[in-house]
């Protein structure tokens, strides 16, 4: 049995591996993006994708003038492809192409049980097909694409975030492409007292390491989509907006009464290194740690 095609996608187009973002959030397999960049007549055809139950959505990051698409081994109509066009293929249908010109895209690798399971937290039936005409601009699915674009260079981001962008691009596509009816926020009155303790507690037990909202929305016994959107009700924030102040907040206590180095801040809250540590806590209170901390402990040296 081949491995998901989401493991490494670039094979198939016969590049190098490139880098994966995985989420684990919704299903077995693993949810990922890929980001796969090609010069001019470095593709030509691809290779055969063997049939698997999952799609995958294509985030166009520059125009693609040319390009040929064949399922079941019978061609398909495409147009040429602005810069963020989106498009989806079926693997079950053994899709391949003919990509002679340079390309540069996102690819989001969606296991069919993913979106099944969307659609079954909202008690609809199971999603078989995404109805997404070839080269549709869709905004929603653009702003994902650019916000994680960042994950796939090497730069931190909370695990949360990640898991957060795509629960909630799973339920763009199951409402604006299967039907799928998705509940308002608004209405469901968020979560219930002991769920909101429960999940703030847990997010502070790991402002090192950080945790999933797979793993949130489990302590809660909610599914992960039902649970993003009862908290940001809850908390006018999503999880990973909730963990960075979290961070933050615990980072301006130490910096305020502890002798630690900013390095050794940076890390006990879960920063990866001391300069994501400043980017962050700059953004959010206008002032550097060390500026922050030397107007509260005057007498502080700080050798970090």
């Amino acid at each position: 049995m081949s491995p998901p095609y989401g493991n490494d996608a670039a094979r198939y187009f016969k590049l190098p591996s490139m880098p994966v973002l995985r989420s684990s959030t919704l299903q077995i397999p693993d949810v990922t993006i890929t980001r796969l960049t090609s010069t001019d007549g470095a593709v030509n055809r691809t290779e055969p994708i063997p049939p698997e139950n999952a799609f995958v959505l294509c985030l166009q990051l520059q125009p693609l003038p040319q390009h040929e698409l064949w399922l079941d081994g019978k061609p398909e109509r495409v147009t040429p492809y602005a810069s963020g066009a989106v498009s989806v293929v079926d693997l079950a249908a053994r899709p391949s192409a003919f990509l002679p010109t340079a390309f540069d895209c996102l690819q989001f690798y969606l296991p069919e049980a993913s979106l099944h399971r969307i659609a079954a937290a909202e008690d609809c039936v199971a999603i078989r097909e995404l109805a997404i005409p070839h080269g549709v601009q869709d905004p929603f699915v653009a702003r994902v694409g650019k916000l994680l674009l960042p994950a796939l260079t090497g730069k931190p981001v909370p695990q949360l975030f990640v898991d957060g962008l795509l629960i909630a691009l799973h339920g763009h596509l199951a409402a604006t492409y299967a039907g799928v009816r998705i509940v308002d926020a608004r209405k469901t009155g968020g979560l219930a007292p002991w769920q909101e303790m429960r999940a703030k507690a847990m997010i502070d037990a790991h402002l090192e390491d950080g945790l999933s909202i797979l793993e949130l929305a489990a302590a809660c016994e909610l599914s992960p989509a039902y649970f993003c959107r009862a908290f940001r009700r809850s908390t006018a924030l999503a999880p990973h907006q909730w963990l960075v102040r979290r961070r933050i907040d615990v980072a301006r206590d130490l910096l305020a009464r502890s002798s630690l180095s900013i390095a050794e801040i940076a890390i006990s809250c879960g920063f990866a290194d001391q300069s994501h540590f400043t980017r962050v806590f700059s953004h959010v209170t206008g002032a550097t740690p060390r500026a922050w901390r030397c107007a509260r402990q005057p007498q502080y040296r700080d050798p970090g």
